[in-house]
């Protein structure tokens, strides 16, 4: 079984759980986004792909939708 690919971002702005679901849920919106495990304290993102987008499309994307969410991508 092959690990599923992601990307590491961190995130400003996150103060508490209810940050981070809304990050959480941006980025599930996302085409090519599987997942994200999510370290409010730290603002660490996993940011986890299925594979069907290629890198460089979907770190656009993901920063569209972290910002679109009210944080901004470090």
């Amino acid at each position: 079984m092959t690990a599923t690919p992601a990307i590491d971002i961190t995130v400003h702005g996150m103060t508490c759980e209810g940050c981070a679901g809304k990050v959480r849920k941006a980025l599930t919106a996302t085409d090519g986004v599987s997942g994200a495990e999510i370290d409010v304290a730290t603002g660490n993102v996993k940011v986890l792909t299925d594979g069907t987008v290629p890198a460089d499309d979907l770190e656009f994307a993901i920063d569209e939708a972290v910002t679109g969410a009210g944080y901004t991508v470090a």
